[in-house]
């Protein structure tokens, strides 16, 4: 038979230790960088919250207005924000154009949001529909 006060003690320390540790699985939080794009601040990123941005950023790179990204759009764009030689600006430069669905040499928006939804299904490893700090 367990003693009532030793009882007590255990059954805390189950539940403390079932707290902190719910807590560190479930708690795994968005890098930085991916926190901004949390609008609702659940901690975790609807596929919505992935491609909210592309349309304004669409169109800062479209300088031209004809709805449409050229391949030296793109890359004035992101030349202008990093030197051309940095890792970064390479790979923004490279997943843009990838996003050319069609290869006819231009970015539509409706290329840019599909491509990055299919992003966000790769990201999205236990495919539960959100990306959260367990994912990456």
């Amino acid at each position: 038979m367990i003693k009532r006060p030793h009882f007590i003690v255990f059954a805390c320390s189950a539940l403390l230790t079932t707290m902190v540790m719910g807590t560190t699985v479930s708690a795994q939080a968005l890098p930085d960088h991916l926190a901004k794009m949390d609008k609702d601040g659940d901690g975790k990123l609807s596929p919505e919250e992935w491609v909210r941005d592309k349309p304004s950023l669409f169109k800062r790179i479209d300088a031209n207005g004809d709805k449409a990204l050229s391949r030296d759009e793109i890359e004035k764009f992101y030349v202008g924000i990093a030197p051309a030689d940095d890792p970064k600006t390479i790979k923004r430069i490279a997943d843009m154009a990838a996003a050319d669905a069609n290869a006819d040499g231009k970015v539509t928006l409706e290329e840019l949001t599909a491509y990055n939804l299919a992003g966000f299904k790769t990201r999205d490893k236990n495919a539960d529909g959100f990306i959260t700090g367990a994912d990456l």
